[in-house]
This record gives structure tokens, C-alpha cells and sequence, in this order.
């Protein structure tokens, strides 16, 4: 008897303090519906201490993500600007560029029609009052100059020939002037100025202003496409397609009428283009002041430089 006690003892000795209070007593009975779950308890200290470390981690995820998503903002805002701004600058070269390009233009064109005019007066000049071939070629008679050409061509060659060199084709005034003339032709054949209209079905010189030019017998006949040549002993009316060479007439007055009105022409157009660079330049300091007003200037930054790095 007693060495059944010692065992029980024992036995109570061995159980853990935590024993349910469920457990079958000796010599008792266990309640209905209540069973030992000793073993299947859990910690929810520690499913409560992992919940407080993944919701923390979740929160400094989203603070990370946010202050990323919110840097990628500003430097996307940072870059649009730099490109707006350097858009603008862009515009500015072009229009500055434009404008040097006009100018060059315009200083060219002036360039090639003073080049142009120096030429023609040099011509002119050649023509007039120097040179072996002006004295070969030119006579005077009062106030005005004749020129012959000997190169052979047709009567409207001549004309326009003739008006390049701010001359035309010789008319005839009275039988001293015809005289003049032919004691300087010598072997050669020359177209003059006279013509047959066939519109008007007469014989016509070129100039109609006074005095009319002299008549030869050969005018008060029809002569359709005839024009009248010059030799050293006659004048013949022949077919306008043949070729002679060409007496060229004209003022000395009107050569230096025609330098002075060129001069006159010069100074204006040197005084127009002067006029047109100073509107240029105001047209282009005002738009780059229209664009200053309104922000567009590049060397002025906005709210904040593009070249300063803002915080990363």
C-alpha cells in the first residue's frame, strides 16, 4: 500500500503546473465537450510581433516609393523646362539668324548694283573720253557725240546696241550734219535711224521729237520692211535683216544729266537701306523685348534655373 503511494507521488511530481484543469482526476469524470488542446496552443505574441514588423516594412516601402515617385516629378519638370527654355533659344538663333541673312542679301544686291553701275560707268567713259578705241570710233559735232561701230548686224541689233549705250541710232537734222557724217564713214556701211512703219505705212526716224530729220526722195514711197543704211556718198532703203554697222548718236549734256540722276539714285538707295537696317535692328530688339515681357527670354530663368540642380 504504501509502495503505491510513492509511485502516485511520483507521478504528480512529473506534471507540468500548466496541466489543464480539465485533466481526468483520479477516480473522476471529464466534463462533456471539453477535450486536452494543451499541444495546439499558439503564440500570438509572436504572430502579433511579425504583423508589427511587416506592416512597418510596408510603410517604409511606401515612404520610399513615394519620395522616388516625387523626385521622378520634379526632375521630369526640371527637364521640360530646359527643353522649353532651350526651344526658345532656339527660335531666338533662328530669327537672329534670319534677320543677318537678310541683311547679307540686301548688302549683296547693293553690292552687285554699285558693281553694276561702276561698270556701266567705266563703259561710258571708255566710250566718251579715253582709250584708243574711243578715239577711232567717236566724233563731236556742238553738243553731241557720235559713235561708230563696225561690227556688222541687223538694224534692230543696232537699236538695242545703240541704247546700251544710253545713245540710239543716228538722225539726220539738216545736209551739214549729213555732210559731217559721211566725211567719217569712209568705205564702211552704216545702219541710221530710219525706218518704215508698216503699221503706219510711212517712213518715220526714230526720234519724232524736233527737229523732224531731213527727207530723202525714197520716203514718199512705200518701203515695208525697209530701214535705211548710210555710206560715204548715199542713203539706200534696203531689207531691215541685212547687216551693216551702226552710228550711234547722243548728248555730252545728257551723259552728265545721266551720272548726276545715277549719283542721285546711289545716295537714295544707300539712304533706303540705312532706313531698312535700323528698322530691322529696332524690329528685332522689339521682339526680343516682346519676348523678355512674356518670359521667353533664355537668359532670364523661371521659378527656378534649370542649370541648378535641384535637390536629388
Amino acid at each position: 500500500m504504501s509502495n503505491e503511494q510513492v509511485i502516485y507521488s511520483t507521478l504528480r511530481f512529473l506534471r507540468s503546473p500548466s496541466e489543464s484543469p480539465n485533466r481526468l482526476r483520479p477516480g473522476g469524470t471529464q466534463r462533456p465537450g471539453k477535450t486536452d488542446d494543451t499541444g495546439f496552443s499558439v503564440p500570438w505574441h509572436l504572430i502579433s510581433v511579425t504583423l508589427g514588423i511587416l506592416c512597418l516594412l510596408l510603410l517604409v516601402t511606401v515612404a520610399l516609393l513615394g519620395t522616388k515617385i516625387s523626385q521622378y516629378i520634379q526632375e521630369n519638370h526640371q527637364q521640360r523646362e530646359e527643353i522649353g527654355n532651350l526651344t526658345r533659344e532656339h527660335h531666338i538663333l533662328q530669327n537672329e539668324s534670319y534677320l543677318k541673312e537678310r541683311l547679307l542679301i540686301n548688302k549683296t544686291l547693293e553690292h552687285n548694283i554699285l558693281k553694276n553701275e561702276s561698270l556701266q560707268q567705266k563703259k561710258e567713259q571708255d566710250l566718251l573720253f579715253s582709250g584708243k578705241l574711243c578715239e577711232n570710233r567717236l566724233s563731236y559735232r556742238g553738243i553731241k557725240y557720235y559713235y561708230f561701230i563696225p561690227e556688222s548686224q541687223n538694224w534692230k541689233g543696232c537699236k538695242q546696241t545703240c541704247q546700251s549705250y544710253n545713245s540710239s541710232l543716228l538722225k539726220i537734222n539738216d545736209e551739214d550734219e549729213l555732210a559731217f557724217i559721211q566725211s567719217r564713214t569712209y568705205s564702211n556701211n552704216y545702219w541710221i535711224g530710219l525706218s518704215y512703219d508698216d503699221r503706219e505705212q510711212k517712213w518715220k526716224w526714230i526720234d519724232t521729237g524736233p527737229p523732224f530729220g531731213i527727207n530723202y526722195t525714197f520716203m514718199s514711197s512705200s518701203g515695208r520692211g525697209q530701214c535705211a543704211f548710210l555710206t560715204s556718198t548715199r542713203t539706200t532703203p534696203i531689207e531691215c535683216s541685212k547687216t551693216y554697222g551702226c552710228i550711234c548718236e547722243g548728248r555730252i549734256d545728257d551723259v552728265f544729266s545721266a551720272h548726276f540722276d545715277r549719283y542721285k539714285k546711289k545716295r537714295e538707295r544707300e539712304r533706303k537701306s540705312k532706313k531698312a537696317q535700323a528698322g530691322g535692328a529696332a524690329e528685332a530688339g522689339s521682339s526680343l523685348s516682346r519676348e523678355s515681357n512674356t518670359g521667353l527670354d533664355p537668359r532670364a530663368p523661371g521659378p527656378q534655373d534649370p542649370r541648378t540642380p535641384g535637390p536629388r
